[in-house]
């Protein structure tokens, strides 16, 4: 049986990515209204191109949902589908609200966006170790600790009914 659970993005996430885009679009703007100035057009091409590139790579990763169905576990991205197989699966922890996996005091990020469409990448928190990151939402989230590899960090929508289909043999 195959279960769609919905990332929606938290408020701050929301508030980070429209900020973001906004920053964005000013700067294009702006590069457009010194290329009517008279400056360098090849410069202000490059500029414009690396702002909607870092825009667009943000757009292409984030996670729009997860797949739990009788194989594993799947990250939808615009980009691909991360499956993480239940052989591969050591146990799934949630993430408790008093401990944050995000918080800004105990993470770092390593490589990835912080906020932007949500928080993605690789990031590294005391007690965890280096993690893979796929959260729009810090308070909904779940640690997957994978036999091999580094841990995954994901969130979903309705965390109550996640854990349950892993915990009841969606896993074995």
């Amino acid at each position: 049986m195959k279960i769609i659970y919905e990332c929606s993005q938290s408020k701050s996430v929301k508030w980070i990515t429209a900020i973001f885009i906004l920053a964005m679009v000013l700067g294009v703007l702006t590069e457009m209204y010194y290329v009517s100035k008279g400056m360098n057009v090849t410069g202000a091409i490059v500029v414009s191109a690396v702002l909607i590139a870092a825009c667009l790579s943000c757009f292409l990763i984030f996670p729009m949902y997860i797949i739990a169905d009788d194989e594993g576990i799947g990250i939808r991205t615009l980009l691909r589908t991360i499956r993480i197989p239940y052989e591969s699966i050591d146990h799934i922890e949630r993430v408790s609200e008093d401990k944050p996996l995000l918080g800004a005091a105990n993470t770092i990020r390593l490589l990835g966006v912080g906020g932007v469409f949500g928080y993605i990448g690789w990031f590294r928190t005391k007690g965890i170790g280096t993690y893979r990151s796929y959260v729009t939402n810090a308070k909904r989230s779940f640690l997957i600790y994978r036999t091999k590899g580094m841990p995954i960090a994901i969130s979903v929508n309705e965390p109550d009914e996640f854990m349950p289909y892993y915990l009841k043999g969606g896993a074995r």
